[in-house]
């Protein structure tokens, strides 16, 4: 079914107030936004801008960020009646956030060659149990900084140390992966990965134990080692539970947001409610209010928070 052209000219003209409006000053928007009680980060605004920049110049104006917000807002509007419910509002978040994880999944899987190349050390094209033991005796030494033959949180300081812009010229911040996978190059990971009873800490026998058990279930044919194919199939299996996971999560926290837009509670996002959330987002990351949005510029003062019960503070957030 086709919109009808009264109906477009009718969308896109309550939309062209909240485009064409002058950004809302810092005291409008805090008067209008629902405050968060954390302190904006530079790696939110990477993320901010990563999303935004069409044009590629690590950057986002005010006219650059508010067509692709009328953009999503077309799409959002499954029944061509310029009214957003909540499917239109999941579905074309879902249609954004796939296209991210199969990015990141496609990222993830050729890792994963490299990988097996480095702990194929005689290079024969296949893991022994001796090179894929040896491989994780040399991650547990390294993230046990403290040395106790244990990993806990007291070894924190191996957790690798995000880049900072400014650092290194060459590696400049990135927008954060829509798909993470624990990783045994950080106290997090391991901890994530193999403290199977939950007491915050893995002791040496303990890893080596479920690494064992790992080596046995990836070992298809158990003939004793790994082979590039067996390697790769039982990470693809753990990539594709992750992807599941992190998706039904984040299409449920799609409807929080939802829920925090529809400001009169009627099932139905509006443009103006659409249009009025994109401005308090753009104008609390545009802190010298020149209409353009950089990674420089300032980061926004960190709000109180207010006084309200866990389960409200959950539907303030200020949906992408």
């Amino acid at each position: 079914m086709m919109m009808q052209p009264k109906t477009i000219r009718h969308f896109l003209l309550v939309s062209s107030l909240y485009l064409l409006g002058q950004p809302a000053t810092a005291q409008q928007t805090n008067n209008t936004a629902p405050t968060r009680a954390h302190q904006p980060t530079l790696q939110a605004k990477i993320d901010f801008i990563a999303e935004f920049d069409q044009n590629g110049d690590g950057q986002v104006s005010h006219s650059e960020f508010f067509t692709e917000r009328q953009h999503r807002l077309a799409l959002m509007d499954l029944r061509h009646n310029a009214q957003i419910d909540v499917a239109g509002y999941q579905a074309e978040y879902a249609d954004r956030l796939d296209q991210r994880l199969a990015a990141d999944r496609k990222g993830q899987l050729k890792q994963t060659e490299v990988r097996f190349a480095a702990v194929d050390k005689d290079q024969d094209g296949r893991i022994s149990s001796a090179e894929y033991q040896s491989s994780g005796q040399s991650a547990f030494r390294f993230i046990d900084s403290n040395k106790d033959g244990q990993i806990s949180k007291t070894d924190s300081k191996a957790d690798p140390v995000p880049q900072r812009r400014g650092q290194n010229n060459a590696e400049q911040p990135r927008r954060r992966p829509a798909l993470v996978m624990p990783t045994t190059h950080s106290v997090s990971g391991m901890l994530a990965m193999y403290d199977t009873d939950k007491n915050g800490e893995v002791s040496a026998a303990e890893y080596q134990q479920i690494r064992q058990q790992a080596f046995a279930r990836t070992d298809a044919d158990q003939d004793g080692s790994l082979s590039a194919q067996e390697y790769m199939q039982e990470f693809t299996d753990r990539v594709d539970q992750q992807i599941a996971s992190t998706r039904s999560a984040q299409l449920k926290q799609a409807q929080v947001r939802f829920k925090a837009l529809d400001k009169d509670e009627n099932g139905i996002l509006s443009a103006a409610e659409y249009h009025q959330s994109g401005q308090r987002m753009f104008s609390r990351w545009d802190t010298d209010q020149n209409r353009l949005v950089s990674a420089s510029e300032a980061l926004p003062e960190a709000e109180s928070a207010p006084a309200t019960s866990d389960k409200a503070k959950k539907t303030t957030r200020t949906a992408p």
